[in-house]
């Protein structure tokens, strides 16, 4: 009996982690993505602060997604200026669409055409459903 209640525990805990949908990276940049109400998302972009370059959100209307908390940065190895990743947290909060666009620069920088750039168009309800049909 404590054996299936274990499993039943894992497996429940299973459901909540892969719920939420991404993660979404680079490779996904130009693309859409169809969401239900409160559907939690990630983005993962990799990235070097020691550069002096960060991604930053710069626009997504907020009556259809959220960010959720900061980005969170883990860098691939505990050398000194290397590499690794950004994480973004987004949920979904009303029906709607909105594009999401990070742009990759440094903070004291305008922005310009020649910023690497992560755009996706995020489509929220039964609008999604609506477009692919």
């Amino acid at each position: 009996m404590k054996t299936i209640f274990q499993l039943t525990v894992l497996l429940l805990s299973g459901v909540i982690v892969s719920s939420c949908v991404g993660p979404f990276t680079i490779e996904n940049s130009g693309s859409s993505v169809n969401l239900g109400n409160d559907d939690p998302f990630e983005i993962e972009l990799s990235g070097n602060p020691s550069t002096g370059y960060t991604w930053q959100v710069v626009s997504f209307d907020s009556t259809v997604i959220k960010q959720v908390g900061d980005p969170v940065y883990k860098a691939s190895s505990d050398r000194i200026g290397s590499a690794g990743m950004y994480t973004f947290k987004f949920q979904t909060i009303a029906d709607g669409q909105t594009n999401l666009l990070l742009v990759y620069k440094r903070k004291w920088e305008e922005h310009t055409l020649h910023d690497k750039t992560f755009e996706m168009k995020i489509v929220v309800g039964t609008m999604g459903r609506i477009l692919e049909d």
